[in-house]
């Protein structure tokens, strides 16, 4: 068994996604009949909005920061984020506890950095879970895109660090690939909720927290027709359609190829080893779930070695400020002094 906490708008409404997809219950039934994960999921916000979403049961709902907040979120404020978890981190454990009945094996915790309750708010709740159930707690992060403002890009610079040193292990999946697509943002919250979900409907929980401790990753999903098809071709397009972050900014260590189906379909993993090596020098594992006559591949994938996803926003940031400081230095010299 497995929990998911999600923290502010973003996390919120992912876990609410996982309800209405109920990937565990429905895929697992068919793939495994004999494995019986179960799914426990809990939403901590401090907006209102948590009161819409659809599909979450109401029970495992938690509004917090009633007087601080007044249900209006906490407007990208880091501080006070962190302040009303820290405050009624009790109110939130309680809604947790009450979700798990039983132990779970690993907690997910999922938050859109760049916010105030989720970045503020997902160390806080990460480091009681951790102290409280002492299971892994893996961290999924939503980097925000830039067009939702500087704000939020400098929330993610300044609390990064802080935020992943309160997890065991960190998934990043990042809004700028898909709108520097041409996806408008909300496709792409849509985009990267589906991912998420997909992929813990196919993957082991315990291992992917194995896979990812002390570490920070990446994963993606896709799904295609059972046939004949290279592992070369599976890595080359997931790697090309089907993952969210830039891997031109980061140097990935190793991929984990996740296929689910008929994998008498996939042949070549030797030639793709040697591929990826090449491209990317990067190590390739594979770890298969036979479905004799399945007609689709369901396909994951995990990369780990990401960590130099932040410097993208550190660099494109500082770049923004010095093309901004001769439009500052000319309007200072045109205020007299007083």
């Amino acid at each position: 068994m497995f929990s998911l906490v999600g923290v502010g708008g973003a996390g919120c409404r992912i876990v609410d996604a996982f309800y209405k997809k109920d990937p565990l219950s429905s895929l697992f039934s068919l793939l495994a009949p004999s494995k019986q994960e179960e799914l426990r999921g809990v939403g901590i916000d401090t907006s209102e909005a948590i009161s819409a979403l659809k599909h979450l049961p109401v029970e495992n709902r938690v509004l917090i920061g009633r007087s601080r907040a007044k249900g209006h979120g906490t407007g990208a404020d880091v501080e006070l984020g962190r302040k009303i978890m820290e405050e009624e981190i009790e109110l939130a454990m309680n809604a947790v506890r009450k979700a798990n009945t039983e132990k779970p094996e690993v907690f997910f915790v999922i938050a859109g950095l760049g916010g105030g309750t989720g970045t503020g708010g997902a160390p806080v709740i990460a480091e009681r879970l951790r102290k409280y159930y002492r299971v892994p707690v893996v961290g999924i992060f939503l980097l925000p895109s830039r067009g939702e403002g500087l704000h939020y890009i400098k929330n993610v610079g300044k609390y990064f660090h802080e935020v992943v040193s309160k997890v065991d292990g960190a998934l990043f999946l990042d809004n700028n690939v898909l709108t520097s697509r041409g996806e408008d943002l909300g496709r792409s919250h849509a985009t990267i909720t589906a991912t998420i979900t997909n992929f813990m409907s196919i993957a082991d929980p315990v291992l992917v927290a194995k896979e990812v401790e002390g570490k920070k990753a990446t994963i993606g999903f896709m799904r295609i027709k059972a046939e004949h098809i290279s592992a070369k071709d599976i890595i080359s397009r997931m790697l090309r359609d089907h993952i969210y972050i830039n891997l031109e900014d980061v140097k990935p260590e190793k991929i984990l190829l996740l296929i689910n189906g008929d994998v008498r379909n996939v042949y070549g993993e030797g030639f793709a080893v040697e591929w990826v090596k090449n491209k990317l020098g990067a190590e390739v594992s594979f770890s298969s779930h036979e479905v004799f006559g399945s007609k689709h591949l369901n396909i994951g994938m995990i990369i780990t070695g990401v960590d130099d996803i932040i410097r993208s926003y550190e660099v494109k940031e500082e770049k923004e400020e010095k093309r901004l400081s001769p439009e500052l230095e000319d309007l200072l010299e045109d205020i007299s002094p007083l």
